[in-house]
């Protein structure tokens, strides 16, 4: 068996030793975007400068001191579930006598700068620091990251761009003190271009699709498309594609000559697991059953 743990080199420097608490996203090569779980272990650590983005989200209570001008440090105190944001910087001196239990995010600038370029209308001012946030939106989505990283990415690049999407958007404007924008309308795709992005997906139901792949097929930036397409079929894409999946397996049942691990791989599914556990929510019984009654 495979020993290799796989992690990140970014956040082993910001957070010094720590070891990991649960597999990490960097064998799924998500673009732009890495989350683990982490036990940070007591330590002093040195000012250093940061390249990246960062975000924790405190899973337990954390208490330490942090270098506040040269030679002086003051306590701090973390509580769980709230979320500490450090942008591209210096990240002060610290030192702690206790594990600190963490979900640590790194987003590259790049990406950050990618997803703001898509903004209809872009928040202003400097990215700020975020100490001790209680932020609901950023906690759901980085722990359903996380749980998507655990899982081995089951669910496919288009969910897990699309939340990495979601992440960097609100991470834009929270760090800035802004509201996001909700409840404006957007129109729906021409019915042409969603019939194109449409039969790409049932193209595709076997490969692992990515969001840009289905943006570019519309014409439209991935935030742009994500948008309008709800609002043509008030669906999500992923929710769209694990649907068409759905029903293609339905349908492959019937031939009993494959195999339930036939079906699930030809239709995008990662095992036969997988696709029982979306079948089983979906329409209420196990493909096997299924099957047997048709």
């Amino acid at each position: 068996m495979d020993s290799v743990q796989y992690h990140s080199a970014e956040i082993d420097g910001l957070l010094g030793p720590s070891r990991l608490t649960g597999p990490s996203s960097v064998p799924l090569g998500w673009h732009g975007l890495v989350v683990e779980r982490r036990a940070i272990q007591p330590a002093e650590k040195l000012e250093l400068p940061i390249d990246y983005h960062f975000l924790l989200l405190w899973t337990g209570p954390a208490e330490g001191e942090m270098e506040r001008k040269p030679g002086t440090f003051a306590p701090y105190r973390k509580l769980p579930d709230t979320i500490t944001a450090c942008p591209p910087g210096i990240r002060p001196a610290t030192r702690s006598a206790m594990v600190q239990d963490v979900v640590a995010c790194v987003i590259s600038p790049a990406f950050l700068h990618g997803v703001e370029a898509e903004f209809d209308r872009r928040p202003t001012g400097p990215i700020q620091e975020l100490y001790g946030t209680d932020d609901t939106a950023l906690r759901d989505l980085m722990l359903l990251l996380a749980r998507e990283a655990e899982a081995g990415g089951v669910s496919g690049r288009v969910y897990a761009e699309s939340l990495s999407t979601a992440l960097a958007t609100r991470l834009l404007f929270v760090s800035r003190s802004v509201q996001q924008p909700n409840g404006v309308k957007h129109s729906g795709l021409l019915r042409r271009v969603l019939r194109r992005v449409i039969e790409r997906m049932e193209a595709g139901l076997a490969a692992d699709l990515t969001l840009a792949e289905l943006a570019t097929e519309s014409g439209y930036s991935r935030s742009h498309f994500t948008r309008m397409f709800k609002a043509a079929t008030g669906q999500t894409p992923h929710r769209h594609l694990l649907e068409l999946r759905l029903r293609r397996a339905q349908s492959m049942l019937n031939d009993r000559a494959l195999s339930l691990t036939d079906v699930a791989l030809a239709c995008g599914f990662s095992s036969h697991a997988h696709l029982s556990t979306a079948f089983r929510l979906r329409f209420g019984m196990a493909p096997s059953a299924y099957r047997r009654d048709h």
